[in-house]
């Protein structure tokens, strides 16, 4: 459902990394298949993507500073870790003037590339973004993406992970005060915030935007170093597994401790360049 700024739900999230083949590597580890690297030639970044069901999310460093990469050079500088949700939308330009409409100031979309390589043959995968002004939400930038090559982006032979993983299920924020917060991640979803126990739950398409206080984030979160994260803070990526025991054993195979909770399994963000990972 296409909410009245364009937006249908979260088409993937942003793990801003330092060393990008460590990253496909530690993720790697965790069960998933990254694609191949691929580079963004506008923005000067790359990535490595893990493509799930209906939406995925990537691993992104920054190949050259330049103009559009200042703020993941900026975070990079304090830590890696979870840092965008790219919004899906099916006409990024006609949800330029649905935000606006809507009291937002959103950038100017972007058209970008990123070349990918297919058996006898390069191509592009081609995207329309736009950002949301930052501080318009905290915790975390919102972009939109509308995607034009989908048959590129989602390949049969970069789909089926070994750890079951299915689709992104939630992201989790840390804040002092998450009243104010969840008002505006709703005004972007135009959903209503669930108030939930230390917090609320926004909906966001097909998967959610939990919103923690701080001191509940302390509890749930106890030990994990994104407990020190200048607040607000993006701390959990949370993603649907089609059996939960397959999960287990691509964790346990592979050497990854994880702590097994009635919700699902824990992963802490030492093992996952700066974000805690949730199988639910």
């Amino acid at each position: 459902m296409t909410s009245s700024t364009g937006i249908t739900g979260i088409d993937h999230a942003v793990i801003v990394i330092r060393d990008l083949a460590e990253a496909a590597r530690n993720y790697q580890r965790l069960g998933f298949r990254p694609t191949p690297r691929g580079h963004h030639t506008k923005l000067d970044t790359y990535n490595h993507c893990i493509m799930l069901d209906r939406d995925y999310f990537e691993v992104l460093g920054v190949e050259r500073p330049g103009p559009y990469n200042i703020d993941q050079q900026e975070m990079l500088k304090e830590r890696e870790g979870l840092w965008a949700l790219a919004l899906q939308t099916d006409d990024a330009r006609a949800a330029h003037g649905r935000l606006r409409a809507a009291g937002f100031s959103p950038s100017d979309p972007v058209d970008f590339a990123r070349p990918v390589e297919l058996p006898g043959r390069t191509t592009e995968a081609r995207f329309t973004v736009l950002y949301l002004e930052a501080e318009a939400v905290p915790g975390l930038r919102l972009f939109l993406c509308q995607h034009y090559t989908r048959d590129v982006v989602w390949r049969p032979d970069y789909l089926g992970q070994a750890n079951a993983a299915k689709s992104l299920s939630h992201v989790t924020l840390s804040l002092k005060d998450p009243g104010p917060a969840a008002d505006a991640y709703g005004r972007v979803f135009g959903t209503k915030p669930i108030p939930t126990p230390g917090g609320f739950t926004v909906p966001a398409g097909r998967a959610q935007i939990r919103i923690l206080a701080t001191a509940k984030a302390a509890e749930d979160f106890a030990g994990d170093p994104v407990l020190s994260y200048r607040h607000p803070a993006p701390i959990a990526l949370g993603l649907a597994v089609s059996d939960r025991q397959a999960a287990r054993r691509a964790l346990e195979s592979r050497g990854v401790p994880f702590k097994d909770l009635a919700s699902g399994l824990r992963i802490a963000s030492t093992q996952a360049n700066g974000v805690v990972v949730e199988f639910v």
